[in-house]
């Protein structure tokens, strides 16, 4: 990594690649805010190891970088939900974005660009999918507690959940190769 002998050289680092982080990051979560915090753990973790990197490029440099920000990606999901209840019970403020920086963030990963199509396809999935997918992800609920809402089996509703949002996922990404290849 070039700051691994002059510390100054990170803000480059960070100049160079930042912004293709946040976007990678912002199209898995869909959230600016969250995507900006992980871009930061991101930055702070490559900062933190920058003894580690072996790499003798800007390629290697790059798909190291990659992978810190795919294993913050892989901590979020994974004990996202438990974080955000101990910052919520703990009653910490976590300084939000301005407008302005959630409306760049939102630009750069093209977000606004899939919201018809998202809108489109959210509204052609089954209806059973649909639902499932507003219990799952709107209401927060368990797939236990779909399961009963639904009267199904708790593999039924994982099922229609990952149905639709495989489908939701298939429609988003042809909607971002179109809007990338124009």
């Amino acid at each position: 990594m070039r700051a691994r002998e002059d510390p100054r050289e990170f803000a480059a680092f960070y100049a160079a690649y930042s912004e293709r982080v946040l976007s990678y990051l912002v199209r898995r979560v869909l959230d600016p805010d969250t995507a900006f915090d992980l871009l930061s753990e991101t930055f702070a973790k490559a900062l933190e190891r920058q003894d580690q990197f072996r790499g003798h490029n800007a390629e290697q440099e790059q798909g190291w970088l990659f992978a810190i920000a795919r294993s913050e990606l892989s901590h979020f999901w994974r004990s996202g939900k438990v974080e955000r209840a101990a910052v919520e019970r703990l009653a910490i403020t976590v300084p939000a974005l301005s407008s302005t920086e959630f409306e760049r963030i939102e630009s750069l990963a093209g977000l606004s660009a899939l919201d018809l199509p998202l809108s489109r396809a959210f509204a052609a999935l089954p209806s059973d999918q649909r639902q499932a997918i507003e219990l799952r992800v709107l209401d927060d609920q368990s797939y236990l507690e779909m399961a009963e809402t639904l009267g199904v089996s708790e593999p039924t509703a994982r099922a229609r959940v990952s149905r639709g949002l495989r489908a939701l996922a298939r429609a988003v990404g042809e909607a971002a190769l179109v809007k990338d290849a124009a």
